[in-house]
């Protein structure tokens, strides 16, 4: 026998209230997982490539960090030129860009030459509360005007001991290391 319509609206109903509650209320998963160790940080070392010959453009850098199921968490560092004719060039970080684009007056900062530089997150998210342990992805991407796109995108597990790990490589991103230690 067919549903009436009374009946498919109380389904309905409860339904979008199960959903809507599940939104709003995701904190049971999160309550469950330990929080972040205190006076921990994952510093992540990153080496952007100096084109061989002619004139090098300094590369437009996003590091930041996602959750398991690749969200935002923290945007750690933008290099970007803000002004003049650098903000078309913004959007060649893709990835980053994408979901993050709100933040950029808040977190860039001026464009660096090509070397080994480096950036550490003290385990808060972009609304300053701490994480909680578990897996999470490190992303550096570059960008270059007229230049090369690279991404370097890799998971790791942040819990109560200390590690050491390398990442990989992409194009203009020639290395990159993780080392989560007392800060």
């Amino acid at each position: 026998m067919p549903d009436t319509r009374r009946a498919f609206l109380g389904k309905l109903a409860a339904t979008t209230a199960f959903l809507t509650l599940n939104r709003f209320l995701p904190a049971r998963a999160a309550a469950a997982a330990p929080a972040w160790v205190s006076g921990m940080a994952l510093d992540i070392t990153f080496s952007v490539a100096t084109q061989a010959g002619g004139r090098v453009k300094r590369p437009y850098v996003a590091v930041w960090i996602e959750d398991a199921q690749g969200n935002p968490v923290r945007t750690l560092t933008v290099w970007a030129q803000t002004t003049g004719r650098g903000p078309r060039w913004i959007p060649d970080l893709r990835r980053w860009y994408r979901e993050n684009a709100g933040l950029l007056d808040t977190v860039s900062s001026a464009t660096r030459n090509p070397g080994t530089y480096a950036v550490a997150w003290d385990g808060k998210t972009d609304k300053g509360t701490l994480a909680p342990r578990g897996d999470y992805y490190v992303c550096i991407e570059t960008a270059r005007e007229h230049g090369p796109y690279s991404l370097v995108r890799e998971k790791v597990t942040v819990g109560a001991t200390a590690f050491k790990r390398s990442l990989g490589a992409d194009g203009d991103i020639e290395a990159t290391s993780v080392n989560y230690a007392k800060a």
